[in-house]
């Protein structure tokens, strides 16, 4: 859409992306503030980007640049980016994410961008529509049949997320556990002794909790889940088909 307007784009990703068009991607984050005139934000919120735009990267910006927030309010420090429009240092902002976002209709919204003349301020509410709302609706349904089905967790909060298709001709077995070291190894042992071959199997864990999906050739499978019910750091089992 930027090029279409005219723009020249330059992105950068902290993963391989698939460049479309005639964007040019960076080497770095600061390539992209030292070279842009529009910075817009297209991230997630985690430890890494918390704050990733502060009064040192801001510094960074080209002067006039604008900068548009859509992301996540905690991304910006948004004290830091009314300092750097008061001081004319950027010529404008955009933002609908506030790191303080008022807790009903009815509450007073505060933040340090309100009365700035070069910043437009707008509330969050694109989900919140009947469209969006009956579509949110329908993507958490198929989220948790894909779940109750296969054992993806793809948009899943508390479990680290995995998609995998189903396999044919074995019998599928979900492990939740507490992320310690050994619990794998202890999983394919105990599965080796008791002459269970492994047709496929992933783990993905975040900082508490370790999630695998173990293909198992067809047999006796409840034998398997009460063997891996004694595993060390066992949180929940369960059998899939």
């Amino acid at each position: 859409m930027a090029e279409a307007l005219g723009m020249k784009v330059v992105f950068y990703d902290i993963l391989p992306t698939l460049i479309m068009g005639n964007a040019q991607p960076a080497e770095n984050l600061e390539e992209v503030l030292k070279t842009a005139d529009i910075i817009s934000l297209h991230v997630p919120e985690t430890t890494t980007t918390r704050h990733m735009i502060n009064e040192h990267t801001l510094g960074l910006m080209k002067p006039g640049a604008r900068l548009i927030n859509y992301s996540r309010g905690k991304v910006v420090d948004n004290a830091a980016l009314a300092n750097a429009l008061i001081k004319g240092h950027l010529s404008g902002a955009a933002v609908d994410v506030f790191e303080q976002e008022p807790a009903s209709k009815s509450a007073r919204f505060e933040n340090p961008l309100q009365g700035l003349r070069q910043v437009i301020l707008s509330p969050h509410i694109g989900g919140s529509t009947e469209e969006a709302q009956e579509s949110i609706g329908l993507d958490v349904a198929q989220k948790l049949i894909n779940f109750l089905d296969q054992g993806n967790t793809i948009g899943s909060v508390s479990l680290p997320e995995i998609q995998l298709p189903a396999m044919e001709g074995t019998h599928r077995i979900l492990h939740v556990h507490r992320n310690r070291s050994g619990v794998l190894s202890e999983i394919n042992q105990r599965l080796s002794d008791h002459g269970f071959n492994i047709v496929g199997q992933f783990l993905k864990t975040n900082e508490h909790i370790g999630y695998v999906v173990l293909d198992i050739e067809q047999g006796n499978t409840p034998l398997a889940v009460d063997i891996l019910k004694d595993v060390k750091e066992t949180i929940r089992i369960r059998s899939l088909y």
